[in-house]
């Protein structure tokens, strides 16, 4: 029952997403590209301003609630790899650590909205896209099987790339957004079909958990990208921050318990709530 109710609630978040998605493509962000208050950093060479009003809070931050709220992911993704380093393989200690050196990106470029810190914000997105999506094609291998040729091509296209944000995307972030969200659409399509394949409970409930946390998400991103100056004092981007984090982690702890299945390794979901959630062998009968 809880598992339906949540899967309803996913649906409303997704049908919002769907017109304020195109209201953002068709007239533009109303964000805060407008702020000219200056602070420690110097002049804003991002592409994109956020919503939160710049050095508020603090000379030396130029966004402080976004800065502090990108740690979040940090925090993640030490504990899973300190819950997690004994029971999977390489490629999802990486995918753990994505979340630590994306979350350092983000506060840099929240802290300080440089170029430069911004690209340390949106490249390790796209690289860890690459990790995700390794996981995702190798689900059914061997254990410690490697699939030299996809690594390549991955690593190719990953190149590609990080060299066409780092180019083009000098006046927004089309090209990010392009390129991170089309291996977004393709992580959630390939853990749909593993859900659909297991029928198992546990991975339903991750992967609507995953969906929901990383919609709504961002549906507040939509929502404080298109009306910044009614929503100001609610710090949207900050849940987005947490969505994102938790959707993400949601949706890798979904691809390990995936992974066990498919290694005949019978595991179980423990911790409390999201915040606690991990992958532990199960106990022996």
């Amino acid at each position: 029952m809880a598992l339906e109710s949540l899967q309803c609630v996913l649906a409303i978040v997704l049908a919002l997403i769907l017109p304020l998605f195109a209201l953002l493509a068709i007239r533009g962000p109303v964000d805060g590209a407008g702020d000219t208050t200056a602070g420690f950093w110097g002049a804003k060479t991002a592409s994109v301003n956020w919503c939160e009003r710049d050095y508020a809070a603090s000379y030396y931050i130029a966004e402080l609630a976004n800065s502090l709220t990108s740690l979040c992911l940090v925090a993640t993704g030490v504990y899973g790899i300190c819950a997690h380093v004994s029971l999977v393989e390489l490629r999802y200690l990486l995918a753990f650590f994505s979340f630590v050196v994306i979350g350092l990106g983000s506060f840099a470029f929240h802290a300080t909205l440089l170029r430069s810190m911004q690209l340390l914000d949106e490249l390790p997105m796209v690289w860890a896209n690459t990790v995700f999506i390794y996981i995702c094609r190798s689900m059914n291998d061997r254990r410690n099987s490697c699939r030299t040729a996809e690594v390549i091509v991955l690593a190719l296209l990953t190149v590609l790339a990080t060299l066409a944000v780092a180019i083009f995307d000098t006046e927004n972030q089309n090209v990010f957004l392009l390129c991170y969200g089309s291996g977004v659409q393709y992580l959630v399509w390939s853990s749909y079909v593993f859900c659909q394949k297991s029928a198992n409970s546990t991975a339903w409930l991750l992967f609507t958990t995953a969906m929901l946390c990383y919609a709504g998400g961002f549906l507040l991103w939509l929502i404080d990208r298109n009306f910044c100056h009614s929503v100001r004092p609610l710090y949207l981007h900050v849940f987005w921050h947490f969505g994102a984090d938790l959707g993400t982690y949601a949706a890798v702890l979904l691809w390990i318990w995936i992974r066990s299945e498919v290694l005949a390794r019978k595991v179980v979901l423990r911790g409390r709530s999201l915040l606690s959630w991990h992958i532990a062998a199960a106990p022996q009968e």
